[in-house]
């Protein structure tokens, strides 16, 4: 049976409703991701994580829904002077991540996750997830998979920088899911990352470091087994903390009561 939510009837999702199913919805972006990667890369790790959590959770009988995955963001301009970056003003994909939120929760649903792909979305999912809890008392959750993943990738990456945009994590996940996207003849060290100082997260790295190639990071180091290794251990750990939201009891808020 699809755990995909517009594969449903409406009797089927009014079902779900009852059994406080969760809601995944991956988003992603488009985007230029150097020489060698097409311009959906998150939007294909968003698509393919939200495949595997689905099927996670169907096994550890967790009712579930996954939405399609949203292809198109924002992105900052210092990549959008590449071809390959239909952007989203930040203003008007908070708005319609949050339209599509609030419909959710007035349809009944209240477990409902946010699986974040793309750097730039960060805190704009984060403020939507603290807009809805003010307007509605649901608290929505945001995961992404890179950072679940991140304790496999820290131990077996080769790039001892690591990666941002295009290197090795990003080139080791496409590897994993569809290698035929990959051009590993364009591979590049070009832009692997110099500047890791205490200023790299404070401030963005695209103002720490020029990038000639349109990346931060070296796809050199990537290969497939890396991108399954990480990808792996993101769906572990994305499942524990799925089942952890889903069996957790709401707090009674008296503003915007259970």
């Amino acid at each position: 049976m699809s755990f995909y939510y517009g594969e449903q009837t409406r009797v089927q999702i009014a079902q779900y409703v009852k059994k406080n199913a969760v809601i995944i919805l991956p988003v992603g972006t488009t985007e230029e991701h150097g020489l060698h990667l097409p311009v959906e890369t998150d939007a294909i790790i968003a698509q393919y994580m939200g495949g595997r959590l689905g099927e996670a959770c169907c096994a550890a009988d967790i009712p579930v829904l996954v939405l399609r995955t949203i292809f198109y963001g924002f992105s900052m301009s210092v990549v959008r002077k590449w071809p390959g970056c239909p952007n989203i003003d930040d203003r008007t994909f908070m708005d319609y991540i949050y339209s599509m939120i609030d419909s959710l929760v007035k349809e009944g649903f209240r477990k409902i996750v946010l699986l974040d792909c793309h750097g730039n979305h960060d805190c704009l999912l984060r403020t939507v997830m603290r807009e809805i809890a003010d307007i509605h008392g649901v608290y929505i959750m945001t995961l992404a998979p890179m950072t679940l993943g991140s304790a496999v990738y820290n131990k077996i990456k080769k790039d001892p920088q690591g990666d941002i945009h295009g290197g090795e994590y990003e080139t080791s996940c496409i590897l994993h899911i569809a290698p035929h996207l990959v051009d590993t003849s364009a591979y590049t060290s070009a832009d692997a990352i110099r500047c890791n100082t205490p200023l790299r997260g404070p401030v963005s790295t695209w103002g720490l470091q020029t990038t000639k190639t349109g990346i931060f990071g070296d796809p050199t180091h990537a290969s497939a087994a890396t991108g399954k290794a990480c990808l792996d251990a993101a769906t572990e750990e994305g499942l524990r903390m799925i089942k952890l939201y889903y069996e957790y009891k709401e707090q009674i808020n008296e503003l915007h009561p259970v």
